[in-house]
Formats: structure tokens, sequence, C-alpha cells
């Protein structure tokens, strides 16, 4: 396991941790805190890369264990 994919399965569990609300509905009418930990994960990698959004999508498609 490379470093990338060690750092992003870490920040998803925290990102997931400190998005958690147990009393919400998976996919609740008005959106739910699914986008907001993958926005906090995404934009953490994006960070950690020094690449823009795009590069770090595209590499996010190659990691398919994370996915």
């Amino acid at each position: 396991m490379n470093v990338t994919t060690r750092f992003t399965e870490q920040v998803v569990s925290l990102a997931e941790s400190y998005c958690d609300d147990a009393d919400e509905p998976a996919a609740p009418n008005g959106g739910g805190r699914f986008t907001d930990h993958a926005t906090i994960s995404l934009h953490c990698l994006r960070i950690f890369l020094e690449k823009s959004y795009v590069m770090t999508l595209d590499l996010l498609a190659t990691m398919t264990p994370i996915l």
C-alpha cells in the first residue's frame, strides 16, 4: 500500500466520523452528509498531492479499493 492510498483511507475515515449523523437517513430529500465527507476527503487529498481537482479525480479513478 503506498502513501497516497494510506493517506486517502485515513482522511476518508476521519471525514466520515466528523460528518457522521446516525439519525440522518442515507439519502434525505435535502442532500446528506455523504457529500460533506466526500468533499472534505477530496479537498484534503488535493492539497496532499498538490494537484488540481481534475487531476485528483483522475487519480481516484485508479484507486478502486478506496472508491
